[in-house]
């Protein structure tokens, strides 16, 4: 049951990031930094509120802001591990911001979707295996991606290599929440990660971006309250709690459907139309998803005792 539960939760995540994609491009005028400081610090506002009513309904000792030793809740492992967390998603985030603003949205969304690739190589150098079903969804999930995002051949410029770089460091901050995850709260552990954010992508804007515009923050600011609150503070919190009854290669071909609801709402909102390779392009990544949550080696025992079944009877 954990496992479905999981799979929802990851596949929320999903959606909200699918859409992110067209509210990111819209707000792209705003330079990565700031981009990144204002959607993060938008998360925060949104995260502590969320974190006292889940302090209050789980009924438990813990308490965000608690007493005079202790002003703030949070344990050692989920300030280091948010702190990790938070470096990774701020580069990867930073890389992506920086890329999306001189290559096609939808050769953007391909290359980052690359991490399913990333994430079980990852995972097989820490001497974690991925299950079988997992490569295969893995395999099927890239030719999918390939049809659904790629229309004009696929080339390299120097803007698709930050997003290459993008998938890796993704690759990394997904792992880094499996590491972390199993002793920590969800919600805390998403809190300090994007603090982490914060901090370095204020540091980063003050030294790289030209001085703040409000002017121009105010004119995408809806497209902002989306990207911090949806995209930023409940899809990226989506992904933590998820990630904890999930392998990470499986957790990382759900999350992967952002590209599929990428191209679904650009559809529906930007009246973009999908061509047939697009929708077999969705197909497949949506049985690759189906098949990496198959257990193949549960599948075959029950085949061999119904053939046994048989053979007794």
């Amino acid at each position: 049951m954990k496992k479905y539960l999981s799979t929802l939760i990851l596949l929320l995540a999903a959606v909200i990031w699918g859409f992110a994609f067209v509210a990111q491009k819209a707000a792209s005028s705003i330079p990565a930094y700031t981009l990144l400081f204002s959607r993060s610090i938008i998360a925060i506002v949104a995260l502590i509120p969320i974190t006292l009513i889940f302090d209050k309904l789980s009924k438990g000792d813990r308490k965000l802001f608690g007493s005079k030793k202790k002003p703030i809740d949070i344990s050692k492992k989920e300030l280091i591990g948010g702190i990790v967390c938070g470096i990774f998603l701020f580069a990867a985030s930073a890389l992506q911001q920086i890329g999306i603003t001189d290559t096609d949205a939808g050769k953007t969304s391909f290359i980052t979707a690359l991490y399913v690739v990333i994430v079980p190589i990852y995972a097989l150098l820490l001497g974690k295996r991925s299950p079988i079903n997992a490569w295969i969804g893995i395999a099927i999930a890239v030719v999918g991606f390939y049809l659904l995002c790629i229309k004009d051949g696929f080339t390299i410029a120097p803007s698709d290599l930050l997003v290459v770089l993008c998938a890796f460091v993704f690759a990394m901050q997904i792992m880094a929440i499996d590491f972390v995850i199993s002793d920590c709260d969800g919600i805390r552990l998403s809190l300090v990660q994007f603090a982490t954010v914060t901090v370095l992508s204020l540091v980063f804007a003050l030294i790289f971006d030209p001085p703040f515009d409000f002017s121009e923050i105010t004119a995408v600011l809806p497209e902002l309250i989306f990207l911090g609150i949806g995209s930023s503070g409940i899809a990226y919190t989506c992904q933590i709690i998820g990630q904890k009854n999930s392998e990470p290669a499986v957790a990382s071909i759900i999350l992967s459907l952002e590209s599929v609801f990428g191209a679904l709402f650009s559809a529906i909102v930007l009246s973009e139309r999908m061509q047939a390779r697009e929708y077999i392009g969705c197909a497949l990544v949506l049985a690759a998803v189906i098949i990496s949550q198959l257990d193949f080696a549960e599948i075959i025992s029950k085949i061999r005792n119904k053939k046994d079944r048989k053979k007794s009877a």
